[in-house]
């Protein structure tokens, strides 16, 4: 799957040939040891973010224009999806803490309890989506600016409530398996990626149609 996926990359154009390279490495380096850095709390939870968050979303980017433009619009995107996951990937660990200690994976969770654990990943469910309407005040996201505004303060309001879901009864995390806050993450993951690409479709539209 690594060279079907990177011969593909390699077909589309050299930055993003080399954008998804780099982010199958850090898999390799999450998962294999000697490395192995799913075994380290802080580490882990980078390298999930910095492929998954970052070079990906960059590497989307590099499919229609180059990621070396000046003003960085397709890193600051992958910035605000890679501070997320730094935090948000945490939720899947609370119900693994047995397995993972067992097989010798240090969580958050594990290292520093639920409860701390918890008030430690609270604030990457929001403030990277009010990173969102700060780029468009800053003029770094081209995309349809009210739909930019309206998604960064709504993706930052859903993931308030989600912290509510998770600090409300913090053990119940490790008690619960799939507890509704992972699944959250991933409903605004995914939810923060389709609403990203309609507001540059409707840019696109509205620049066709003038």
């Amino acid at each position: 799957f690594y060279v079907l996926a990177l011969g593909l990359a390699l077909l589309v154009n050299l930055e993003c040939f080399f954008l998804a390279s780099a982010a199958a490495v850090l898999t390799v380096v999450y998962s294999v040891p000697p490395l192995r850095t799913k075994s380290n709390a802080i580490l882990a939870n980078l390298t999930i973010a910095i492929p998954r968050g970052v070079l990906l979303k960059v590497a989307g980017w590099s499919t229609v224009r180059s990621v070396t433009e000046v003003g960085g619009e397709a890193w600051y995107i992958g910035l605000i999806f890679g501070t997320f996951l730094l935090g948000a990937s945490t939720t899947k660990d609370f119900a693994d803490m047995k397995g993972d200690l067992a097989g010798g994976c240090i969580t958050l969770p594990i290292k520093y309890g639920p409860r701390r654990a918890a008030w430690m990943i609270s604030p990457f469910f929001v403030i990277p989506f009010l990173l969102i309407p700060l780029g468009v005040h800053l003029g770094v996201l081209t995309g349809v600016p009210w739909m930019l505004d309206i998604m960064g303060v709504g993706l930052a309001c859903w993931g308030a409530y989600t912290v509510y879901l998770i600090l409300r009864d913090p053990e119940e995390l490790a008690r619960t398996e799939n507890h509704i806050s992972w699944r959250h993450m991933y409903m605004m993951m995914f939810g923060a990626q389709i609403a990203f690409i309609l507001s540059y479709l409707l840019k696109y539209a509205i620049g066709k149609g003038a």
